[in-house]
C-alpha cells in the first residue's frame, strides 16, 4: 500500500488504490454471463479490441484522530497524483497489436476458426456502427458521456476499427450484425494500469538488471508507490449472437479481480511542484493550530519502454488465457 506521513498529525495514512486497482491472486476470479450462448460455436469474428492505457491517476484519503484536543474533527488529508512517463505511442500500439495476435492464437488453439476482419468490415450494417479514431483520447463532454477518462488513450490493433463496445447502442448493433451473418462477434476491452497499491500480485518480474539497479521501487518522498502493471477488474470479452433483448444469446467474460505483475520497470521521481510544496507547508503551519492538515505529493514513473512493454504483455496475455480457457469450456 502507499503510505504518506504528515507532520501535523502523527499517523500513517493508508490510501486506497487508484481507479479500479487492488490486490490480485494467482487465481483471479472471473465474472461470466450466458456462457452457454457460445456452446457449439466454432467460427467467430473479432469485431473489436481496445486497450486503454492509464497514464495518469490520483487517490486521496482522510484520517481523523480523537486523541488531539479538538477531538474527532481533527484530520489529515493525503493526496497522491501519479503519472506515467517515457512510454511512446509506438510502444502502446505494438502492445495492442501483440495482444490481438495472442488472442487470435489462443482462440485457434482451442479449436475456433477466427474469420478475417476484412470480411466483417464489408458488412453494411457493421459499417453503420460508430467508429473512433485510434488512438482515441476522450476530451470534455465526450469523455463524460462515454464514462472514459480524458487522460487515458485507447488503441485498436493496426488495420482494425476502434469501437467503444461498452456503449449500449453498440452492443445491440454488434449483436444485430452477428445475427445477420450467423457468426458470433467478439469484442475485447482491456484497461492497463501502471501501478498497484496492494501486497498481492499474480507475478513478479525482475526486468533487465544493470543500469537501473536491483531495486527500483524506492521513492525519495514519503510515499511508497509500488511499481507494477495490471489489467484492471472489469476488463474482458463480450460475445454477441443476437441484437437487443433481455433473453438474447449474448454474454461476457470479465475479470472480477485484476491481474497484476509486480516489478520495477523504471524510476519513481518526486515531481511535486514548488507551488504545491508551498501549499503543503502553509497547511502544515496552520495545522499546528487547527489540528487539520492537507498534503499533496506528485510522483512520475519514468518508465523504460521495453520493460513496460514486457510487463504489459505479461498481464494482457494472462488475461487472454484465462478468458479463452473459460470460453472453451462451453465450446
Amino acid at each position: 500500500m502507499k503510505k504518506l506521513f504528515l507532520p501535523v498529525i502523527a499517523m500513517a495514512l493508508v490510501l486506497g488504490g487508484c481507479a479500479s486497482v487492488g490486490g490480485g491472486t494467482a487465481k483471479s476470479r472471473l465474472e461470466t454471463h450466458k456462457l452457454d450462448a457460445m456452446d457449439g460455436k466454432k467460427d467467430v469474428y473479432i469485431g473489436s479490441l481496445g486497450v486503454t492505457f492509464v497514464t495518469e491517476d490520483s487517490s486521496s484519503s482522510k484520517a481523523t484522530s480523537p486523541m488531539i484536543r479538538h477531538g474527532a474533527s481533527d484530520y489529515a488529508n493525503a493526496h497522491l497524483r501519479a503519472k506515467l512517463s517515457g512510454v511512446p505511442e509506438t510502444t502502446m500500439q505494438a502492445i495492442t497489436d501483440q495482444v490481438y495476435a495472442d488472442l487470435v492464437s489462443k482462440l485457434q488453439a482451442q479449436g475456433y476458426t477466427v474469420r478475417n476482419y476484412a470480411d466483417l468490415s464489408k458488412n453494411k450494417r457493421w459499417n453503420k456502427i460508430d467508429k473512433l479514431e485510434s488512438p482515441y483520447l476522450p476530451t470534455g463532454m465526450s469523455a463524460f458521456r462515454g464514462g472514459l477518462n480524458k487522460d487515458w488513450p485507447t488503441y485498436s490493433p493496426t488495420g482494425m476499427d476502434l469501437i467503444y463496445a461498452q456503449k449500449i447502442a453498440n452492443t445491440f448493433a454488434i449483436g444485430e450484425v452477428a445475427d445477420e451473418i450467423g457468426v458470433p462477434v467478439l469484442a475485447a476491452n482491456y484497461t492497463v494500469h501502471f501501478a498497484y497499491f496492494d501486497d498481492d500480485a499474480d507475478y513478479k518480474v525482475e526486468y533487465g538488471k544493470g543500469a537501473l539497479g536491483q531495486d527500483r521501487r524506492t521513492l525519495s518522498a514519503s510515499v511508497a508507490l509500488g511499481q507494477g502493471i495490471q489489467v484492471t477488474s472489469g476488463s474482458g470479452l463480450y460475445f454477441a449472437n443476437e441484437g437487443a433483448g433481455s433473453f438474447a444469446d449474448n454474454g461476457y467474460i470479465r475479470l472480477k479481480d485484476p491481474i497484476i505483475v509486480a516489478g520495477a520497470y523504471g524510476e519513481n521521481e518526486d515531481t511535486t511542484s514548488g507551488a504545491t510544496k508551498a501549499v503543503n507547508a502553509f497547511s502544515s503551519l496552520l495545522g499546528m493550530v487547527s489540528g487539520r492538515s492537507s498534503s499533496t505529493t506528485e510522483i512520475t514513473v519514468n518508465a523504460v519502454p521495453e520493460y513496460y512493454q514486457e510487463g504489459a504483455l505479461k498481464v494482457l496475455t494472462a488475461a487472454n488465457e484465462r478468458i479463452v480457457n473459460k470460453l472453451a469450456v462451453e465450446k
